[in-house]
């Protein structure tokens, strides 16, 4: 499986490095003849991406690029792109120092029409175990909560999206929200046992961002995932779930897996 990457950062020493963004209207043939101009120019376009709208629109390319094979300067480049028809405007990103790129000409970040925020592997480390630390039990109580609204929030966004597109089964709709929480980086989340009535499921989550943190803590570390999950599930289920983590990668286990049924259900 190939990883996602969203490049706001490069770091080649000893590389010329800049970044371009152009906002264009949107039409067939747009982005191939202006990856054609630096192909011409002997440019490598280290990324891309294009922000989606719907044709005769106003959208915007992202370009980060390596010039350091090339003799055209960026300014020509740059210049040579405002000359096109369908180009509105061209920003120059300008290296922070040679051969470190930090692409700031484009915010704020949004996912879709939501606005949001990358967190990397230092970030949700400080998140997801130095917080637990800090506070012990009560930090972590507070992580399931933190997931457990954030589940709620999704699952209520979640379950209209699936109306409209006319989603009515069950599992249906929870695997279009596991798919989704993969798209976003959470995990590889699979029901394995799905029950409406009386409601239960079992969980399995591959590579679980916030218990890949947690390698070698020798008991189930799922707090925030934990509470995600049964936030989601209580909006499907339309009634307040709760989840036991059974298995978990941070004992050794292949992957996490969690149990779901009815709050205050004693089987």
């Amino acid at each position: 499986m190939i990883p996602f990457q969203v490049q706001r950062f490069i770091y080649r020493p000893g590389r010329r490095l800049y970044g371009i963004t152009v906002e264009a209207f949107s039409k067939p043939g747009v982005l191939a003849s202006i990856s054609s101009i630096m192909a011409e120019r002997g440019l490598d376009i280290l990324y891309s991406t294009a922000i989606a709208v719907e044709a005769g629109e106003r959208g915007g390319i992202i370009f980060l690029i390596d010039f350091t094979d090339s003799d055209v300067t960026p300014q020509a480049i740059a210049e040579e792109l405002k000359a096109l028809d369908f180009v509105e405007d061209v920003i120059l990103i300008e290296p922070v120092v040679d051969g470190f790129l930090i692409d700031d000409a484009t915010f704020p970040i949004m996912l879709g029409r939501r606005r949001a925020l990358i967190l990397d592997n230092g970030m949700l480390r400080g998140i997801f175990v130095s917080f637990r630390e800090r506070l012990g039990s009560g930090g972590e109580a507070m992580l399931y909560h933190l997931g457990l609204e954030a589940g709620r929030s999704r699952g209520r966004h979640a379950a209209m999206s699936a109306q409209r597109l006319g989603i009515k089964s069950l599992d249906k709709g929870l695997e279009t929200v596991a798919r989704a929480l993969k798209a976003l980086g959470y995990g590889i989340i699979e029901f394995m046992e799905l029950q409406e009535n009386p409601p239960r499921a079992r969980v399995r989550v591959y590579n679980s961002i916030e218990c890949e943190l947690g390698r070698g803590a020798g008991h189930p570390f799922s707090q925030y995932i934990r509470g995600l999950i049964t936030g989601i599930a209580s909006e499907f289920f339309k009634r307040e779930m709760t989840a036991r983590e059974v298995k978990c990668i941070a004992m050794g286990d292949p992957y996490c897996e969690f149990e779901l049924q009815p709050k205050g259900s004693t089987t």
